[in-house]
């Protein structure tokens, strides 16, 4: 039996065992007959790799290095191993059934169950496995997915992050606490003291990293317990103000404002749960930042919704014991409100604060249905959005999606607004080349995008926008799209105007991407075409000796003058092309019409290094060579005398 099929035979093994496993408890006969199989399908493997590692992807396995892949037992067995976060298994001579047994149990543990015993690896140090090691996958990687999934794990890895003051799990925690916050259950957290208690040092944590992350997380907490449903209003006043010690009086405004435009359930008795989780002190300062925030927002003040929103809030069964403040802060909104129709608007006004009130819901709201929702507002916008020519507001909405990627990566309209970007990106560059303005943000968000290469493709080559920044950031973006980029330069390959219009920006840009696309164009280019390209690579460092040598053999006169004119301007390669130039074999002549060529072709180019390759032909005997000794005799002479 050869190495694969020992692996193939311990692969059959392993599933079956581990489907055994998640049937049967320990001590069941099927179980216990299938893991002395895969001891001795392990044993068998040994004998050619020792250890036996065996590395796993979503879809494959790795051993050796080699992928066993598309074929449905690798993938089944891979995505086992994945979803427990099993990146490898090591396993040495000397491994018991005991060992293997409990290793196969202790597999099918939740990730809380693992994290909650320290890890895989530490279970088996517990167990006391020693022939059997794990590496495991980055637990943090479970916050991209949803669910309970999340609730379950995210205690545990804030635990681990604010003991060890992590600064990047911290901040990993945060970017995913709007996710994450939906699915606690408020009574849970306030009741539990200890996950209280790491809660209040993540939001000290991230004062100090920065107060960005600190505003964001608290004012989703704020808006959770507000509208919790399980939890007297006496319980949340107790035990959640400490949280919002730190917030400031814009921060609690803001949210408030948030919870009106966007919550249809919040009604005044949020709105006194609100006010009471601040102190009393306070309410001047932030019902008057509220009063501004929202007169910042004039769409607002036009919204029937909005109005009778406030009108509840005023005249719910809670609104007597909203502080007095509110109401008079309230009271004085809608009275401005009923006025303002008797107001002239300024529609692009009002039209650019819809399309940031739009980016505010967008990167505010918890809920995936409305994201996708918003965002598809956005997309209905978008011709007005690019007229404003504000690239801020783009800068900030790439911003705004790359932290929901998670939320958006399967939808059509995430697709879409990307695509809508990536057009608006293009179109700039290709008028602001030689401008200062910064497209690095854009680069950095398309790259994880997923954004198929064609829209990018249609543009440089459908409507022939081109330059260096817009042929860089095409390579940076899609650097395997060399293949299909050369498929579409052969369909333009009769457009000398567009060539040469690419000729000109990968002159600039002198990428390896270039070396390759001149090297193409110089396979199927006219004779003034390739002339075009040699000159350009003139220029760059981006060329192909190879092919150049290549041309001194075969190619024109012009394109051996113009490929030679290149590979002088290295020592290491001026020597070779020389020899190649001339030390060709010319049994009575009958080559030496390529060498007076070549002698012209020095001698135009005033290349004076080839002195003693004319010099050994000028010296040459027989009556067939006296042309040739003519030629290389008057190019000496020429170039004496100039010297002299």
């Amino acid at each position: 039996m050869g190495k694969e099929e020992a692996l193939e035979e311990l692969f059959k093994s392993l599933k079956m065992s581990f489907k055994n496993a998640s049937i049967y408890p320990p001590e069941h006969p099927a179980l216990k007959k299938s893991v002395i199989e895969v001891k001795e399908k392990i044993d068998v493997a040994l004998n050619y790799l020792s250890p036996l590692k065996i590395g796993f992807t979503p879809n494959s396995l790795l051993v050796d290095g080699q992928y066993f892949e598309k074929k449905s037992l690798y993938e089944e067995l891979a995505r086992t191993f994945h979803v427990q976060r099993i990146k490898m298994i090591e396993v040495k001579q000397g491994l018991s059934v005991e060992e293997l047994m409990t290793f196969l149990t202790k597999a099918y543990l939740s990730p809380k169950e693992i994290l909650k015993r320290g890890g895989f690896s530490h279970i088996l140090e517990e167990e006391k496995i020693t022939h059997l090691a794990v590496e495991e996958l980055d637990y943090s990687q479970l916050l991209k997915g949803e669910g309970e999934e999340i609730k379950d794990i995210w205690p545990h890895l804030l635990q681990e992050a604010v003991e060890k003051e992590d600064i990047k799990k911290i901040s990993e925690l945060a970017d995913n606490f709007e996710k994450v916050v939906g699915h606690f259950k408020i009574e849970e957290l306030l009741e539990n003291e200890q996950f209280k208690g790491n809660i209040n040092k993540f939001f000290t944590q991230l004062q100090n990293m920065g107060k960005d992350k600190f505003r964001k997380c608290s004012k989703e907490l704020l808006k959770s317990i507000v509208k919790s449903q399980n939890i007297s209003r006496e319980t949340k006043l107790e035990k959640s103000r400490t949280f919002f010690k730190d917030m400031s009086d814009e921060d609690i405004a803001s949210t408030l404002l948030e919870e009106i435009i966007t919550d249809e359930d919040f009604n005044s008795l949020s709105f006194q749960i609100f006010s009471e989780l601040s102190e009393r002190t306070r309410h001047k300062n932030i019902a008057g930042s509220f009063k501004e925030q929202f007169q910042k927002e004039s769409i607002l003040h036009s919204s029937p919704k909005i109005r009778e929103k406030i009108k509840e809030l005023m005249t719910g069964s809670s609104s007597s014991v909203i502080s007095e403040v509110y109401r008079e802060t309230l009271s004085t909104l809608l009275r401005d409100m009923s006025s303002e129709g008797e107001m002239t608007f300024d529609q692009k006004q009002l039209q650019k604060n819809y399309h940031f009130i739009l980016l505010s819901l967008l990167e505010e709201e918890q809920r995936k249905k409305r994201v996708v929702n918003t965002l598809e507002k956005i997309l209905d916008e978008w011709d007005n959005i690019i007229r404003e020519r504000n690239l801020e507001y783009f800068k900030h909405i790439i911003e705004v999606l790359n932290k929901r990627r998670g939320d958006l990566t399967s939808e059509p309209v995430f697709t879409n607004i990307n695509t809508k970007i990536l057009d608006y990106m293009v179109d700039q560059l290709a008028l602001r080349e030689k401008s200062h303005i910064d497209f690095e943000d854009f680069i950095t968000y398309l790259q994880g995008s997923f954004l198929s290469s064609k829209p990018y493709l249609d543009k440089i080559f459908q409507e022939e926008k081109i330059n260096t920044q817009i042929m860089k950031f095409f390579f940076r973006l899609y650097p395997d799209s060399l293949p299909l980029f050369k498929k579409n330069l052969k369909e333009k390959s009769s457009d000398t105007k567009f060539i040469k219009k690419l000729l000109e920006s990968l002159e600039e840009a002198d990428s390896p991407e270039s070396k390759e696309i001149y090297k193409y164009i110089l396979s199927f280019g006219t004779e003034s075409t390739k002339i075009e390209v040699l000159k350009t690579v003139q220029q760059s460092s981006a060329h192909d000796e190879k092919h150049l040598f290549s041309l001194l053999e075969k190619g024109s006169d012009s394109l051996k003058k113009e490929a030679l004119g290149i590979l002088i301007k290295d020592e290491s390669t001026k020597e070779k092309a020389l020899e190649k130039l001339f030390s060709i074999p010319s049994f009575f002549g009958t080559k030496n019409k390529i060498l007076l060529d070549h002698v012209r072709i020095v001698g135009e180019m005033d290349l004076t290094d080839a002195k003693d390759n004319l010099v050994t032909l000028s010296s040459k005997k027989f009556f067939w060579n006296k042309k040739l000794k003519e030629e290389a005799s008057k190019v000496l002479e020429k170039w004496d005398a100039r010297k002299n």
